[in-house]
Order: C-alpha cells, then structure tokens, then sequence
C-alpha cells in the first residue's frame, strides 16, 4: 500500500511540474525580419553611407559580379541592414553627396542602390 501510494504521489507531482509555467520551454525568440541596402556601380571603390545618422564606410559592388552572381560574399560583406520602414540615406564618394534620398525598404527585401 505504501509503495503505491508514493507512487500515486510521485505521478500528480511530476504532473503539476509539467503544468507548471516555469519548467515550460522558453518559446524561442522570432527574430524580426530585416531590410538591407546594396550600392552598385560598374567598379569598387570606397564611400560613406549615412542611414538615420549611422554612418557606414563600405565598397560598392560591381554591377556586372552581381549580374552574374558572382563575388556574392563580397556583396554581402558590403550590404546594410536595418529595420523595415523609411530612412533617409545619404551616399558620398571622394566628398561629394552622390545619392539622398528618403528609402522606403519592406521587410526581407534588399533594395539596391544604382550610383
């Protein structure tokens, strides 16, 4: 009888913990979408990217390697991302304004940028 009734005892507390919030699994985070930009020109030289006024130093990427899908690592070592939604992004190039403009980006989506 004891035995029985310890393991009658035992199953409604391993029962009760497994109702129990706190010994629940953390659903796992859902990670919000994001939006990129990409500069394209037909070389790869240096500029400043201003998005919000976060200033980014990348290379642009040449028009014909993206064409073509090639040199993508590189394409997406020089790719900005940031939250879906309207920023204003200003590009420069050897200190001249190259590119401002107000950029409205979905989410998920890459929006490039032809200098």
């Amino acid at each position: 009888m004891k035995k029985a009734f310890r393991f009658l005892l035992l199953a409604v507390v391993v029962l009760l913990a497994a109702n129990c919030s706190s010994f629940r699994k953390a659903a796992p985070a859902k990670k919000a979408p994001e939006a990129a930009i990409l500069c394209v020109a037909n070389s790869a030289y240096k500029i400043e990217v201003t998005v919000d006024r976060n200033l980014y130093e990348i290379k642009t990427v040449k028009s014909k390697d993206l064409d073509r899908n090639r040199n993508l690592k590189h394409a997406a070592d020089n790719m900005i991302y940031l939250t879906p939604g309207t920023h204003q992004v200003t590009i420069r190039s050897r200190g001249k304004i190259v590119y401002d403009q107000r950029l409205h980006v979905r989410p998920d989506e890459t929006k490039i940028i032809n200098l």
